[in-house]
């Protein structure tokens, strides 16, 4: 193991790269699997504690605004409810007041109507009635000083037609035809006639029987029926007495029940309000989930470790985890807070039922979010469809279970039990809906329907979830079909086992952001099943894949190398040892009917301790390769071999021998650099431990990062983003190192360090480098590779390239006066035979030679220093650049393709 030199990393020469110690990793098994999983949980807790305020919010504060909410809502209804009044006062009966008009300051209403005829009869009007009522209007102007009318000849006598008058002032006594008349008037002129009085004389030849029906318009704020039957009644003795000084006064006074407590209709609100505002606190926790996880997809920070060798199954399960822990300090935050506002529903409940409704809820809806989030890839849209979620249980709860006796006909006889079995399964809310109608029906306090009086819950014992709960008796319906309350809770069960199972399925079957899915049959494939590392026969592998994806393009028009490299590729005997093999690597990409080949069967062997340097344009296929040889990406045919893995067949197994620098910084920005280099240390399975931390110090040192270890890398520059991104890369010491543009947007000098690094780290590995930068493959790449059009065109070390696609050397020289000039020229050819003149301007003269010329260089450039003619101004002497090269090559292509279109 290299040891470390000096702390001060100023030379840039004399740094020793400290190597993975494999005693800290966990190589395989369920030691990997464990490992994993607490170095996403580690990550976890710390961006929890980093956004506090969040956490506190949905865990803590939510349900304490809850309750604080229904407390307002408790308050604001006291102005509605009648105060506590244990002895109420007696009330002497006042007479029949005026009629209203609506609205109010109108007065087109009529006081009473009047008949002696019994539905549509037609009868003659009666006397008798006309002087019963003369006596009742007299005696109640004296009882209310009104002033009514008392001479039945100044009352209205309406006839039939009088069905749609529309009244325009007040009436104080109508008499009409009939009791029909009453009916049909009242029923197409609402809210306008305050009684109707039907009378029914039978005369005997000793007794008068004196019977009425009173018709009256009645509401809880005023109903005067008793007043006036008593002066009815008053109003028939003295007719019947037939003597008008004597006038009989019915004298009743009225007194209320005593009036319960304000404090005994809290839990009524609290009933009626509860399934609304209870479900709305979990909700934030659900929307919370789906915002984190998406954010995670559409930042690709997912697959950035899953390219590193995380497993998927260790992702949910950390995730199902985190959430579940949320969730339950959010149930405990509701089941204190509802105490300490002492609600009967939390007071009158065991906790441990009050745990299953509120968990059991959280946990279902838990699995209903990932389930959701493998659906979407964009944060904001999870959160529409986590909002539309909530807003639409908001309106199921009001609708079905703010009301008992609306929530119990789903167990009726008359309601088929398709509807209730597909909301139990589908829906966690509706469960909840349930659990709380039956729990808050023994534990709350109701009101009776019939005596609007307060009804005392009995309290919630964990014996009655086994329970069928008692039907409402003022629902005339038969309940046969009621489950016991704990049937709900099972149903949270069911809800989390079809959701994860949907989870898993889709996360496999959806496309990633890259396009790659699994059959919807995946499942019933025997390979699904089988262990992850599992090894191919490198030989046969060689052999059979060429035969199951030949190549789709003329080999023969390819560039001898590259030709000959491809070959090479498909010979087992070539390279026995070599980490990496590409054979006819293909990806296309289909949208609608158009079709794009992003690349054309390319063949690729990358041997141990080189760096591989892919070149070529933007578009031009490097990015896409290197997505497929990680595994983010499926090809379209042919496939990669990475240490005796297959990317199409064991695409976990490959990820594990992979450490890679996407061309995006993909980061944590709530987390450090030194935390990011021990999650990604955990996924390779490495113990956290003194030993990983000197090894971690060691690689922040090589890169300039040490002394910002701590910061969080949301407050990095670009340059430090994608040195951060390098060094993780290189974490467990991977076989193959993929570098996508590893030094984009770095100084100079931070540069040279990165070089300097990689350039120490590829020894016993292969390491495969993107860049646009030729002065950075010219430094690092033993093999450069050109790509153009999706194909590779020219492969081979740098001084190869030169010399086959580049001039040579080319010198420069300026003669001293325009008559020299032709001097140069002669001397130049005589002591450089094949010299070619390629430029002849200005008095300037540039020379190209190729490369086997160099025999004739050192003197031809000793005459030129020396200058013992003094024909020579001044000079110079310049290589082909690796950029000269690369323009050459795709000059070249763009021309073919010119010719070919």
């Amino acid at each position: 193991m290299g040891k470390e030199k000096d702390n001060n990393y100023d030379d840039i020469e004399s740094f020793d790269i400290q190597l993975w110690d494999r005693r800290l990793q966990k190589s395989d098994g369920s030691g990997l699997w464990f490992t994993q999983l607490k170095a996403l949980l580690r990550k976890d807790i710390i961006l929890l504690k980093r956004s506090w305020k969040t956490t506190l919010m949905i865990t803590v504060l939510t349900p304490l605004l809850a309750m604080a909410f229904l407390k307002y809502i408790i308050i604001i209804s006291k102005n509605y409810t009648k105060e506590e009044n244990l002895h109420p006062e007696r009330i002497p009966l006042s007479g029949v007041p005026n009629c209203y008009g609506h609205p109010e300051e109108k007065e087109n209403c009529i006081n009473l109507m009047y008949t002696n005829c019994i539905d549509d009869a037609v009868c003659t009007r009666d006397s008798d009635v006309d002087k019963i009522i003369s006596i009742f209007v007299e005696n109640n102007n004296k009882r209310m000083n009104l002033d009514w009318a008392v001479d039945s000849n100044k009352w209205e006598n309406w006839e039939d037609d009088k069905l749609k008058f529309n009244v325009t002032k007040k009436y104080d006594i109508v008499h009409v035809p009939n009791s029909n008349f009453i009916y049909n008037y009242t029923f197409n002129h609402q809210n306008i006639t305050n009684y109707g009085i039907v009378f029914d004389i039978k005369k005997d030849s000793d007794v008068t029987n004196y019977r009425y029906q009173i018709w009256h318009n009645a509401t809880f704020e005023f109903n005067s029926t008793v007043t006036i039957s008593r002066g009815i009644d008053e109003a028939i003795i003295q007719f019947s007495k037939g003597n008008s000084d004597i006038k009989p006064e019915i004298n009743i006074d009225i007194k209320d029940f005593p009036n319960e407590s304000e404090d005994k209709y809290d839990d009524v609100i609290v009933t009626a309000n509860g399934p609304r505002i209870f479900f709305c606190v979990s909700m934030v926790v659900f929307i919370n989930l789906l915002s984190t996880i998406v954010s995670e997809k559409e930042t690709k920070v997912r697959y950035s470790m899953e390219m590193m060798g995380l497993k998927r199954s260790v992702y949910w399960v950390s995730w199902f985890i985190v959430y579940a822990v949320l969730f339950f300090i959010n149930t405990i935050s509701t089941i204190i807070f509802g105490r300490l506002f002492k609600y009967a529903f939390f007071t009158n409940t065991d906790i441990i039922v009050l745990i299953y409704i509120f968990y059991g809820y959280g946990l279902a809806m838990e699995a209903l979010g990932m389930l959701i989030s493998t659906l979407v890839n964009r944060s904001k849209t999870a959160v529409l469809i986590g909002i539309s979620t909530l807003i639409i249980g908001f309106l199921v709860m009001s609708t079905l279970f703010s009301v008992a006796i609306v929530t119990y006909l789903f167990w009726s006889k008359d309601v088929n039990s398709r509807y209730r079995y597909i909301g139990s399964i589908l829906f966690p809310f509706f469960n909840f809906g349930k659990m709380f109608v039956d729990i808050s029906n023994r534990s709350s306090n109701s009101i009776n329907l019939i005596s609007q009086t307060v009804v005392e819950g009995s309290g919630y014992k964990y014996d009655d979830l086994f329970e069928k709960p008692t039907s409402y008796s003022e629902i005339k319906t038969e309940y046969d079909e009621m489950e016991p309350t704990i049937h709900a809770f099972y149903y949270y069960f069911v809800n989390i086992v079809i959701y994860l199972i949907l989870t898993v399925y889709m996360d496999n079957v959806r496309p990633n952001e890259y396009g790659k899915k699994k059959s919807i049959f995946y499942f019933l494939h025997p390979s699904y099943w089988k262990r992850s590392d599992k090894i191919v026969n490198r030989r046969e592998w060689i052999k059979e894949t060429p035969k199951k994806y030949p190549h789709k393009i003329d080999v023969r028009e390819l560039d001898d190398d590259v030709r000959t490299h491809f070959r090479n590729t498909c010979n087992p005997d070539y390279e026995e040892d070599a980490p990496v093999r590409v054979i006819n690597l293909r990806k296309e990409f289909i949208s609608g009917r158009e079709r794009k080949i992003a690349v054309k069967n390319s063949c690729l062997t990358i041997g141990k301790n080189k760096v591989v340097a892919l070149l070529g344009q933007n578009g031009a296929g490097k990015s896409t390769t290197m997505n497929i040889i990680s595994g983010l990406s499926t090809p379209t045919s042919g496939d990669v071999m990475v240490m005796n893995k297959s990317v199409l067949n064991n695409t976990p197994g490959v990820q594990s021998e992979l450490g890679i620098c996407p061309q995006d910084d993909i980061l944590f920005k709530d987390l450090t650099a030194m935390e990011h280099l021990k999650l990604y240390s955990g996924i390779k399975g490495a113990i956290n431990c003194l030993a990983l931390d000197d090894i971690l110090i060691n690689r922040l040192k090589a890169v300039q990062l040490y002394t910002v270890k701590d910061a969080l890398s949301k407050t990095y520059s670009g340059g430090m983003k994608r040195r951060l991104s390098m060094i993780i890369a290189t974490i467990g010491d991977p076989n193959v190192i993929l570098l996508d543009e590893p030094t984009t947007g770095m100084d100079p000098v931070n540069r040279r360090y990165v070089w300097r690094f990689i350039e120490e780290f590829k020894k016993g590995r292969c390491v495969l480098l993107t860049t646009h930068s030729m002065e950075e493959a010219d430094a690092l790449g033993d093999e450069i590779v050109i790509m153009s059009r999706s194909v590779v065109k020219a492969i081979g070390n740098s001084i190869h390239l030169k010399n086959k696609f580049g001039n040579g050397y080319r010198i420069s020289i300026i003669a001293n006066g325009d008559e020299n000039i032709e001097n140069v020229k002669q001397i130049a050819k005589e002591m450089v035979p094949g010299i070619r003149l390629a430029d002849d301007s200005a008095g300037a003269l540039i020379f190209e030679f190729s490369y086997d010329l160099s025999e004739y260089i050192p003197k031809f450039v000793q005459y030129l220093d020396e200058n013992p003619d003094g024909i020579i101004s001044t000079w110079g002497m310049s290589q082909t650049t690796l950029e000269e090269v690369f323009l050459t090559v795709i000059h070249e292509d763009s021309k073919r393709r010119f010719k070919e279109e």
